[in-house]
């Protein structure tokens, strides 16, 4: 923190307090960018509140890279929080989406919002599994777009393509027959 250790405990009483003072900073930033979402519902945004998630954990590591910090109650109390507030934008972005032809209605019950819990986890756990993970290009954006777009119209495939370009629309990964060549052999 580039400060002594005694202006440290003259600012703060304990490790407890210097704690909450972070979970708090944590909380807010994440808030502060899921406002935004709900001002312009949009998948930019979804976009952009996914990564700011992101950074946050990032710069949060030692909470979300350490069980015995993360499974505090007043840590899981935040993170809970947060994952409720991510999935209702998520949720928010589908119906916007289903309302302005860009998505179809729902193909079955549950699936657009097991969709939205699923992304949470891939933000949730990309951090963690980008160290186990041989393909560093895979990212977490290619991984939730590619969840959502096989639920897009015509129409919504081709303002995605507009909005993001057609390159990145065919880079979100490894195509099937190529995997399958590299990776199986029967």
């Amino acid at each position: 923190m580039g400060i002594s250790r005694g202006n440290l405990t003259y600012h703060f009483k304990d490790k407890e307090e210097l704690f909450a003072i972070h979970l708090e900073e944590l909380s807010k930033k994440s808030m502060e960018s899921f406002t935004n979402s709900f001002l312009i519902p949009s998948w930019e945004t979804l976009r952009t509140t996914s990564k700011d998630f992101m950074q946050v954990q990032k710069d949060y590591s030692y909470i979300f890279f350490d069980r015995h910090m993360l499974f505090r109650k007043i840590v899981l109390d935040k993170i809970k929080a947060i994952r409720e507030k991510h999935i209702s934008i998520q949720m928010s972005m589908i119906h916007v989406s289903i309302e302005s032809g860009n998505m179809i209605p729902e193909p079955l019950p549950g699936i657009y919002l097991n969709i939205s819990r699923i992304i949470w986890k891939i933000l949730f756990f990309h951090l963690v599994d980008h160290q186990f993970s041989k393909d560093q290009s895979v990212s977490w954006d290619k991984l939730m777009w590619s969840l959502l777009l096989p639920h897009f119209t015509k129409k919504g495939i081709r303002s995605f393509q507009d909005h993001f370009g057609i390159e990145y629309f065919e880079s979100l990964g490894t195509k099937y027959d190529s995997f399958m060549k590299d990776h199986v052999s029967f």
